[in-house]
């Protein structure tokens, strides 16, 4: 009878509908094999703890809430499942608020590529975040538009570059490089790096376009021809340059003749690929980090040479303290690819 008793004590754990159990722990395999911090996690426990939590649920909606969870687990706040429409990620608190109001309105206008010849035959290129969905068509034609842009410019008659990325909050990394291959060159970018900083994709520009290790990602069908590819550039950040927009500036880091004004980045300086689980629903993941063309990774945020906090004016570019700040160390930087 004691027995009898303790037995209907416990409470036995209820088993999940298939469909349900399936998306779970295709979930959990997932973020155990590709995610970045996958080695600081005990799976065994947090499997344990994911399936006492997921209890009682019988559709796939009923899990959602767990997902913000398992990518603190993970210190992951890059990554996201998408679900019906929807995201669902973990909000890292950790995370100051970020107060610059000029920016945080300018973004809000959704900027679009911007191009402008300054004093001292500076050109101004704002590159914004570009969302190009994930078809090669989509993103050839997405950099065309940014060097159609470049190509409105009197490429000759310019001595060096402002590039600004402070309204470059992510998107696809290739249209972006593609389009501003005029100022780069061809020539390697970065690439992504596991956690002990071993290589693992790399980026190219070849022939103007844009490549992943051999893999050509666009195919641009009009170049914008720049007669040099080794004039100074000052790049302008801020703490919504995030995602692919901190891909592009760290794919300037370690080039001659390049200084970076303005504040921290927002620190999505990790590469997320998509997974599909089931239902339409996509899990994805920050799996690498992204390392310059030294090899150097960053884990957070890019800090720049100089920095400035506020002062941002995209009404009126020459009352810019950034613009400003970047024209004057334009003005005596060093030409033809010496390092300054």
């Amino acid at each position: 009878m004691a027995t009898a008793g303790v037995a209907q004590g416990q409470t036995a754990p209820t088993a999940l509908p298939d469909s349900v159990a399936g998306f779970l722990n295709k979930s959990l395999t997932l973020l155990e094999t590709y995610s970045l911090e996958r080695s600081t996690v005990n799976w065994p426990r947090l499997r344990q703890t994911v399936y006492q939590r997921a209890q009682g649920a019988t559709t796939v909606r009923d899990l959602l809430p767990l997902y913000p969870f398992l990518f603190e687990q993970l210190q992951d706040d890059h990554g996201w499942l998408s679900y019906q429409g929807k995201t669902y990620k973990w909000r890292n608190p950790a995370r100051a608020p970020y107060a610059n109001e000029v920016v945080k309105a300018a973004l809000k206008q959704k900027p679009g590529v911007r191009v402008k010849l300054l004093p001292g035959r500076v050109g101004y290129v704002q590159l914004p975040g570009i969302n190009a969905g994930g078809s090669l068509e989509e993103m050839r034609a997405a950099a065309q538009v940014v060097q159609d842009s470049l190509c409105r410019l009197p490429l000759p008659r310019i001595k060096a570059w402002i590039l600004d990325l402070r309204l470059n909050d992510g998107g696809a990394m290739a249209p972006m490089l593609a389009g501003i291959a005029p100022l780069l060159g061809d020539g390697h970018l970065g690439g992504f790096v596991d956690l002990n900083g071993q290589p693992e994709q790399q980026w190219y520009l070849r022939q103007g376009n844009f490549y992943v290790d051999s893999m050509q990602v666009t195919t641009l069908e009009k170049r914008c021809p720049a007669r040099r590819s080794d004039l100074p550039i000052a790049v302008l950040l801020s703490g919504r340059t995030a995602s692919s927009g901190e891909i592009v500036a760290i794919s300037l880091k370690g080039r001659p003749v390049t200084r970076f004004f303005g504040e921290p980045t927002y620190g999505a300086t990790t590469a997320n690929e998509s997974y599909p689980i089931g239902g339409g629903a996509y899990l994805t993941i920050a799996g690498s980090q992204d390392a310059d063309r030294t090899g150097t990774a960053y884990k957070t945020s890019l800090t720049p040479d100089v920095l400035i906090t506020g002062g941002d004016n995209f009404l009126d570019l020459l009352q810019d303290a950034k613009v400003a700040a970047a024209l004057k160390w334009l003005k005596k930087a060093p030409k033809g690819g010496r390092k300054s």
